[in-house]
């Protein structure tokens, strides 16, 4: 049975698989081709806000499949299927092996799980590490802990907050969890100077849109955990109808999750909770409160649904598996099959400008147009009569909008706009 759910989530995350990248994807697609193993550590990693273990892998990987958006997304998938066995197997652990299938489905059908398991971005793996680590835990297998643990501090900074989970739960065995966090304590001495440059990158954005946008504190993003957890990526244009979506289903996720509680398992609970409730203080200070940096605890959230569910009797059983399968085969197949909530489409936007010259309100938005072969007709200065002008979030670099001002002053007028799925673009003649 596990095996024909995984088989399942293979077919759902291959779907849609080839898009364009994003302006991220394209950064972890850069990194794969211009620096080697050595460089990705000493030149990338000091302006970066991630350790360096997940562009290690994928530079590793690209020697053999290469650079294109299939091959380097598809790691992000094995580790997507990798994570609903282990899913399954802390389920069966905890509970029973029923209630693990019902989780591993679940997250087997998770919209937002299927979004990044497509992205050529750490989170992935490290929601894989993370599983990977609670289950050995409940093994108590401790020197595999300590590896793991390690990975994960090499993976992404925001899944540390797992640690005091365990601190919390397995109270009784702290010289263990102390000892097995050896390793993670050594690697952050040695790699201290580059997470000094790292933090300084970070805080320079606290309290500027642009850190606002990567996850500052505010109920918005707060509330958009749970959201993004129970339907993805997916909205409507009727704010309505989403809202009554997101309550009706919200309500009926949370009653199975409180029915859980008849069969109290403290560590999935502290899983889930420890690292929300931590990540909302740190969020005043470093911007991190965005609800992918926590897809770490969305096999959590998934083990106390199914943990409700296991609660009920037939056929309420039958009828709040159907609901919620349903719900994620619904969003799931909203996100695949509906070309609006794909990625940031640069790919069709460099086919578009070509040979013309292109000019940003920032360095930092750049990366991708660079990634499908426009590099040279990025410039800061117009020299030709037909120019394009980049409109991307033009709010957060150029508030002022003193690029525009600035063509337009030299005399250039705007012939057309385009929309290449959130890379808005403008044309401009001479």
């Amino acid at each position: 049975m596990i095996l024909a759910v995984i088989i399942f989530g293979f077919l759902l995350r291959v779907i849609s698989l080839n898009q364009s990248f994003w302006l991220d994807e394209a950064t972890s697609g850069l990194v794969v081709r211009n620096f080697n193993l050595g460089e990705i550590i000493t030149k990338f990693s000091p302006g970066d806000f991630h350790p360096p273990l997940y562009y290690l892998i994928l530079k590793i990987w690209s020697y053999v499949f290469g650079t294109s958006e299939i091959a380097l997304r598809f790691p992000s998938i094995v580790f997507g299927l990798l994570t609903i066995y282990l899913v399954y197997l802390i389920g069966k652990e905890l509970f029973n092996k029923k209630v693990g299938l019902i989780a591993g489905s679940f997250l087997t059908t998770s919209g937002l799980h299927i979004y990044y398991s497509q992205e050529a971005r750490m989170y992935s793996l490290v929601t894989l590490l993370v599983s990977y680590l609670v289950y050995l835990f409940l093994k108590k297998r401790w020197f595999l802990f300590s590896i793991i643990l390690l990975l994960i501090g090499m993976t992404d900074y925001p899944a540390l907050l797992i640690i005091p989970v365990f601190l919390v739960v397995g109270r009784k065995e702290w010289r263990k969890l102390v000892l097995s966090s050896s390793l993670l304590v050594i690697s952050y001495l040695i790699w201290l100077p580059i997470l000094f440059k790292q933090l300084s990158v970070g805080l320079s954005t606290v309290g500027s849109s642009w850190g606002n946008l990567l996850g500052a504190f505010s109920l918005k993003n707060f509330a958009l955990i749970p959201v993004k957890f129970i339907l993805g990526r997916i909205s409507f244009d009727n704010k309505y109808l989403y809202a009554s979506i997101v309550v009706i289903a919200a309500f009926l996720f949370g009653y199975l999750i409180l029915k859980s509680t008849r069969r109290v398992n403290f560590l999935i609970w502290t899983w889930l909770l420890v690292p929300l409730v931590l990540g909302i203080i740190i969020s005043c200070k470093l911007s991190i409160l965005s609800y992918f940096r926590f897809l770490f605890v969305l096999p959590a959230f998934y083990l106390l649904v199914a943990c409700g569910i296991s609660t009920l009797k037939k056929p309420w059983l039958y009828l709040f598996f159907g609901f919620v399968l349903a719900t994620n085969l619904l969003a799931s197949s909203y996100y695949l099959f509906s070309s609006i909530f794909h990625r940031e489409d640069w790919r069709s936007a460099a086919g578009a400008i070509e040979k013309d010259q292109i000019i940003f309100p920032a360095d930092s938005q750049k990366e991708a147009l660079i990634y499908y072969g426009r590099e040279k007709q990025i410039i800061t200065d117009p020299t030709e009569k037909e120019i394009w002008l980049s409109r991307y979030v033009w709010q957060i670099f150029d508030p002022e909008d003193k690029v525009r001002y600035k063509i337009e002053g030299l005399g250039y007028e705007k012939t057309a706009e385009y929309d290449f799925n959130g890379v808005v673009v403008w044309k401009y003649n001479k």
